[in-house]
């Protein structure tokens, strides 16, 4: 394969990353998705049984360093936090963070910075996929560590209903419902656990959300799960 046709991909994302750029700077919407059809608030859809699941009131979070604390609430409309157990003692620790406004300066924040900014030894992330009923989501799987604790971790991200994976994508997306006027709103769905493999941490993980998505109320499913159904 020539240099040329080698390098032609990243040339297209560039020239579409100066584009976004360019155009979410020209359109400037005001008005918000979030304003036009209010959200219902995210403990909807976060019940406290799922399948063999249950909330578990003990807290296994890392509290946030002061400034990032301050810069979460500055960004997030609503964080939801669960932490759910299962008759095996195995747990899943569930985070879904809400931000009504996805112009540039808010947007939300990536798992693997959150972590970091924690503290946390974090792994590149790498690219998954879900099938969750009829829903399919591209995800994101990070390895983090701290100390003697792993915490393999799934997330995705929803702008609008679109799933997004990928900072060009969100970027489109935020165009996207730029060219109707409407400032989106997005959403970060964050599932992690406790293991020193993160295949099976990913596998567990997978299984507590395949019984999560059916309990989701069915008109907030897509602001979850995005529109990606097959």
């Amino acid at each position: 394969m020539s240099v040329a046709k080698r390098l032609l991909p990243a040339v297209v994302a560039a020239g579409l990353m100066v584009f976004a750029g360019w155009f979410g700077h020209w359109a400037q919407p005001d008005t918000r998705m979030a304003d036009v059809s209010p959200r219902p608030p995210l403990s909807a859809a976060l019940p406290d049984q799922i399948g063999s699941w249950r909330v578990d009131k003990a807290q296994f979070t890392v509290p946030l360093p002061p400034d990032v604390a301050a810069q979460v609430a500055a960004i997030y409309t609503e964080v939801a936090d669960r932490v759910y157990i299962n008759d095996k003692g195995e747990r899943i620790m569930l985070t879904i963070a809400y931000g009504k406004d996805q112009s540039d300066g808010f947007k939300v924040h990536r798992p693997e910075v959150c972590y970091a900014a924690q503290g946390f030894k974090v792994s590149k992330p790498r690219d998954g996929d879900m099938q969750l009923g009829d829903f399919r989501i591209p995800v994101k799987h990070v390895e983090t560590q701290l100390q003697t604790r792993f915490e393999p971790v799934t997330y995705w991200m929803v702008i609008g209903d679109q799933v997004v994976n990928s900072p060009m994508r969100h970027k489109l997306a935020q165009i996207g419902y730029a060219f109707d006027g409407l400032i989106a709103d997005g959403l970060l769905v964050r599932v992690s656990s406790f293991s020193r493999d993160p295949e099976e941490a990913y596998r567990l993980q997978e299984r507590f959300l395949r019984e999560w998505m059916p309990l989701v109320p069915e008109d907030q499913r897509a602001r979850f799960f995005g529109q990606g159904q097959v």
